[in-house]
């Protein structure tokens, strides 16, 4: 019986390793874990592995990177199609998503696909044609989004009602395959450390997390997400923002502290008095912009004193800040709830005080499962610049990270 929660085969030929590892990238950013030859297979006879890694119950699904190169394959026609399309055939929850590029036609793709031990044919599939040459970032995640949404009725089919998906979000470092977890979001390849490009954001990581909930809300419908993992803080604020409390998708947090059991960190939590207060200071009354302080590791002041020259002018600021010392530690799922509702409270005061306010600066020094939790309340907010803490120069400084759009 498949694991639809298993790996990604990639079927492709090397002279296409470029465009392959574009596949391979786009699928780790939907959160797909994927067995790649240059990546997985070891030193052993490449056909027996090639065969036992396609028998395997945790190889969930293929893709088949069809150009006109395979021709040449005999592994491929011979071995990685016919077994692809016999897991197929089998009716256990494994799929395939058939792709025709480097030029070729439907038909030209199902002839050079073609062998003799296999009567399938793969004209009568349902076939995604890229009529380009060359597979571009575009077309690799247009590919990874119908893996996402096969995958995503694949387990919501396989697991008991009520269950929730556990998802794996991963930042600075790549993840071990484990099975059992819905989706494994493997974002290290875009990060230098802790920070990614703009672009980078704007164009690839938030249109993924935006496709996962759509994903999710489509074809698991009635499922909560169960999240954990090692992001960065504007990654867990985009987390939480692609899962806004709006959307009806329950997400908690599953968050790690040192000395204490794990806890699920959610919104529905109830609510205990965290003893956070927030202090409002006017600024400039002809600028728009609000600056959002939330300090609880640590105090986020002196930092943004330090970057604030390079801000627009702000017309507000706000902090949310324990009375006592730091570091403050949220004691429970219920604190954390009162915190990040006192936030929220906070900037929608704000909101209504100055009236017209553009882009609100977020600077956070918070567990990752508080900013998930502020995430999700953003959602009468139209832009909210993020910032990463970047350790350099003693006490380091802050840079934008992810623009988030939550009425977007």
């Amino acid at each position: 019986m498949t694991d639809p929660t298993g790996r990604s085969f990639l079927s492709y030929r090397r002279l296409r390793s470029d465009e392959a590892a574009l596949l391979i990238a786009a699928q780790h950013d939907h959160g797909i874990p994927t067995w790649q030859d240059t990546q997985n297979l070891g030193s052993v006879p490449t056909e027996d592995e090639i065969r036992r890694t396609l028998a395997d119950p945790t190889t969930a699904s293929a893709v088949l990177f069809i150009t006109p190169e395979i021709e040449a394959s005999p592994i491929i026609r011979n071995v990685e199609i016919p077994k692809v399309i016999q897991r197929a055939e089998a009716g256990d929850g494994f799929f395939v998503v058939p792709l025709a590029a480097g030029g070729l036609n439907y038909a030209r793709a199902a002839n050079i696909s073609s062998n003799y031990l296999s009567a399938q044919n793969l004209a009568d599939w349902n076939m995604h044609r890229v009529a380009a040459p060359t597979l571009t970032a575009d077309h690799a995640a247009e590919i990874a989004r119908r893996v996402l949404t096969q995958r995503m009725q694949a387990v919501h089919h396989h697991l008991p009602p009520g269950t929730p998906l556990r998802v794996g979000f991963f930042v600075r470092r790549p993840p071990p395959f484990e099975p059992g977890i819905a989706l494994t979001l493997d974002w290290s390849p875009r990060f230098t450390g802790k920070e990614a490009p703009p672009p980078v954001w704007r164009d690839t990581l938030l249109p993924s997390l935006s496709q996962i909930a759509d994903a999710i809300r489509q074809h698991a419908p009635g499922r909560d997400v169960e999240a954990f993992g090692i992001p960065t803080l504007p990654a867990a604020l985009a987390l939480g923002c692609a899962f806004m409390s709006t959307t009806g998708i329950g997400l908690s947090w599953r968050q790690l502290t040192t000395g204490r059991p794990d806890q699920l960190w959610t919104l529905s939590a109830t609510r205990q008095e965290s003893g956070f207060k927030a202090r409002t200071w006017s600024k400039h009354p002809g600028a728009r912009d609000l600056a959002v302080l939330v300090s609880v590791a640590d105090n986020t002041e002196p930092l943004f004193a330090a970057c604030q020259c390079n801000l627009p002018p702000l017309r507000a600021l706000v902090h949310i800040q324990p009375s006592g010392s730091y570091p403050h530690s949220a004691a429970s799922p219920g604190e954390a709830a009162d915190i990040a509702f006192k936030a929220q409270d906070a900037m929608r005061t704000a909101r209504r005080d100055y009236g017209n306010l553009g882009t609100v600066h977020l600077f956070i020094a918070a567990p990752a499962g508080l900013a998930v939790l502020i995430g999700q309340l953003l959602n009468t907010f139209g832009a909210v610049q993020t910032y990463e803490h970047v350790a350099a120069d003693g006490s380091g400084h802050y840079r934008p990270a992810a623009l988030l759009r939550p009425c977007a």
